[in-house]
């Protein structure tokens, strides 16, 4: 019988925050702690993180859900990791310091060193092994970049004196105080270094990118014993026996262990998921990606779409309309609207992504008139929110199989907005109980990983339930009409931005 007083720790080390959690063994969440982590620009299109910071951050979580709960490390079955996925930092061996500010997964930086590549018609090779677009924000066009333009850099990495990894193995490597260096499946796959199908580094890949580094981090399961903390960290060693990408652990944390299950994380942007089962080599259409979702006995696949404007728009719309009280704020102003009354709001902010995947296209506000108000402009921003969901469901083929959209993240708590997303796409929504699965998704994984749970059909016994929220199919006609004319309006500025860009 397992002790009660076992607790397993899932951490979230993301772009804005660090979060864990610590969970019992039915699975109820017992303590949150958050810190937030700050990001930094030195110019136009570079971000990035003091990645000293992060590991500090996860170390403060850690410490204050033992204390919170009276818990000893002695306590812990299992700590889990998820992260940001493709930030890259660069460490010293000898002294385990940061040689460089981590690369965060946003910064454009290594689009000039990608163009050459394009034009050598590498991308279908690069798809085929690895799933994904030549986008910088994976991380061999980071690596690329810093061995073009930092060449002490490049020559560490070659010699071995400097590591690489993704944010996971650098937490590893600090957490173990330099005792592992080392990833799993679903971080590597994101990379663009890693071939998905037979879950390795591909040294073709690494030709490819102009790449030579002597030391690659060890790639394996997701639900390992990858080492134990140091012990002088939370006065005593925690075994450390699951790591998963951020949206990977999401996924998991919804409980999404079947092919064609579907969740959606609402944030700043917004990520779409269907895990896709057991095999490798599945179609996709252009605009989303095939990767790894997790790596256990055999490998699970997914499939991503990407938005990249969600909770955004209502904080871009609060601002610029002078609204109080953030985006809850103007969900209430579009609540009271109860429709946009024909007003159209392409949210092209900075570019569109999946399907699109269109940088350079810029935002669109259509439809005034002298009645238009205020309100009415609120509720075409959530309009835009639900319909970018729906145009990439769209694209992932029929919609008929799914059962329903699992969905987390801030603006889940909006009851409207929920309502509205479920007419729009006539499908039910599972309202995660918690705003981030995140963490719990990665505790759920070091349990597995530690043997508190013996498999996925024990994780799902005790998972919290959510709050389903069932269509309107009275409203069914009025949101196909809605998303018809948003998606013609967004084509037909994409078509007027070719347009434009081939005679600038």
């Amino acid at each position: 019988m397992t002790d009660r007083r076992t607790i397993v720790v899932g951490v979230d080390q993301g772009t804005t925050n660090t979060k864990a959690v610590a969970i019992d063994a039915d699975g109820r969440v017992l303590h949150l702690a958050t810190r937030p982590i700050a990001t930094q620009s030195p110019q136009d299109g570079w971000v990035e993180q003091d990645a000293e910071r992060m590991a500090a951050n996860v170390v403060a979580c850690v410490r204050e859900l033992l204390e919170a709960r009276g818990r000893r490390a002695a306590d812990v079955a299992g700590l889990g990791i998820a992260n940001q996925t493709e930030t890259l930092v660069v460490w010293d061996r000898a002294t385990g310091r940061p040689v460089m500010p981590a690369i965060v997964w946003q910064c454009r930086r290594g689009e000039a060193e990608l163009q050459n590549l394009r034009n050598a018609g590498v991308g279908t090779l690069i798809r085929r092994q690895t799933g994904l677009d030549l986008d910088p924000t994976f991380t061999a066009a980071k690596l690329r970049w810093l061995f073009a333009n930092r060449p002490s850099i490049a020559e560490g990495l070659r010699r071995g004196d400097y590591l690489f990894g993704t944010v996971d193995c650098w937490l590893l490597w600090t957490l173990t105080k330099g005792r592992c260096h080392a990833t799993e499946s679903s971080n590597a796959a994101r990379t663009m270094l890693f071939d998905i199908g037979s879950l390795a580094w591909d040294p073709a890949l690494f030709e490819v990118f102009g790449l030579s580094v002597a030391a690659l981090p060890e790639a394996g399961r997701s639900d390992r014993r990858f080492g134990e903390t140091d012990a002088a960290l939370f006065g005593g060693p925690i075994a450390i026996t699951g790591m998963l990408g951020d949206q990977q652990a999401s996924l998991f944390g919804h409980g999404c262990f079947g092919a064609g299950q579907i969740k959606a994380t609402y944030g700043t942007g917004a990520f779409l998921w269907l895990n896709a089962g057991e095999q490798a080599d599945f179609a996709v259409a252009d605009g989303l990606i095939r990767t790894v979702a997790w790596h256990l006995q055999k490998p699970c696949y997914a499939v991503e779409g990407f938005v990249m404007y969600a909770g955004a728009i209502l904080d871009w719309l609060a601002s610029r309309l002078g609204i109080a009280g953030g985006g809850a704020g103007v969900v209430e102003r579009a609540q009271q609207a109860a429709s946009s009354n024909g007003v159209t709001l392409v949210p092209a902010f900075q570019g569109l992504a999946a399907p699109w995947w269109r940088p350079e296209a810029r935002a669109a506000l259509l439809g005034l008139s002298h009645a238009t108000t205020a309100d009415n402009i609120c509720h075409a921003g959530l309009d835009a929110i639900c319909f970018q969901l729906r145009t990439i469901i769209e694209a992932l083929g029929p919609s008929g199989g799914l059962d329903m959209l699992r969905v987390d993240g801030g603006p889940t708590r909006s009851a409207y907005l929920m309502q509205l997303q479920a007419d729009v796409l006539q499908l039910p929504l599972a309202v995660a109980a918690f705003d981030s699965m995140t963490p719990y998704g990665a505790a759920l994984m070091a349990g597995l990983g530690a043997g508190l749970w013996k498999d996925l059909e024990e994780l799902r016994r005790i998972m919290p339930a959510p709050t389903v929220v069932r269509p309107d199919a009275g409203r069914a006609a009025v949101g196909d009409d809605g998303y018809r004319r948003w998606l013609a309006t967004t084509e037909a500025m994409l078509r007027i931005g070719a347009t434009v860009g081939d005679h600038a």
